[in-house]
């Protein structure tokens, strides 16, 4: 369950290290436990700011969105709204991968019906030699088009190899590319998730020698 009016007082210093667009854009969302309990995106400035810190909108785009809105006469918290139910389907179907189980069919068709959305609004760039992708055409999207945008990286994610590396913490509900090594890392960050669980580990020793 999600507690849209509870916001942390500062954002996670680690709050990029999902290692992908798709994967920190999950990560908006989270606390310390599994629960999804935590909201990073509070109101409309919120995503917009995040968007555009992460590459998702320039400043003309924020501009475009706004103008849509008003045209439309949405309000801003349907916008909001559309994009954060766009997250939890995401993180149900890639939390699923992660877990090395099929995503239920209710999660499946809910991500699906925002990339085919997002699709209506694109065009296929196709540039010489380079790997044929869908770009979202902003006049089409409307205020839709942080959601578009993040739909169709979803869509590429989830065709690329690098789906296998997808992980979810062992301790919270955040996913992130394991690029080690070994492939067993565990933990969204050590400086986090990592240190709480040895601060717990080594709590529950020193309570079983007395």
């Amino acid at each position: 369950m999600i507690l849209a009016g509870v916001k942390e007082s500062r954002v996670r210093a680690d709050a990029g290290v999902g290692g992908h667009l798709v994967l920190n854009f999950v990560n908006t969302c989270g606390g310390a436990g599994k629960d999804r309990d935590v909201e990073r995106l509070v109101d409309l400035c919120d995503a917009i700011d995040w968007a555009t810190a992460n590459g998702v909108l320039n400043p003309t785009d924020s501009r475009l969105i706004e103008k849509a809105q008003l045209r439309a006469g949405h309000h801003p918290s349907d916008i909001l709204k559309g994009l954060t139910e766009l997250r939890e389907a995401v993180h149900a179907v890639f939390s699923a991968i992660a877990d090395g189980v099929l995503p239920s069919e209710t999660a499946r068709v809910r991500l699906e019906s925002y990339i085919v959305e997002a699709m209506s609004h694109s065009t296929l760039c196709i540039e010489g030699r380079a790997s044929v992708r869908w770009t979202v055409c902003p006049e089409k999207a409307g205020n839709a088009l942080i959601k578009d945008r993040l739909a169709i990286a979803a869509s590429e994610l989830l065709s690329q190899p690098i789906l296998s590396n997808v992980r979810e913490c062992g301790a919270c509900s955040w996913l992130f590319l394991d690029l080690s090594r070994s492939r067993s890392r565990r933990w969204c960050s050590m400086a986090t998730c990592g240190n709480r669980a040895k601060a717990q580990r080594h709590y529950y020793t020193m309570r079983a020698t007395y």
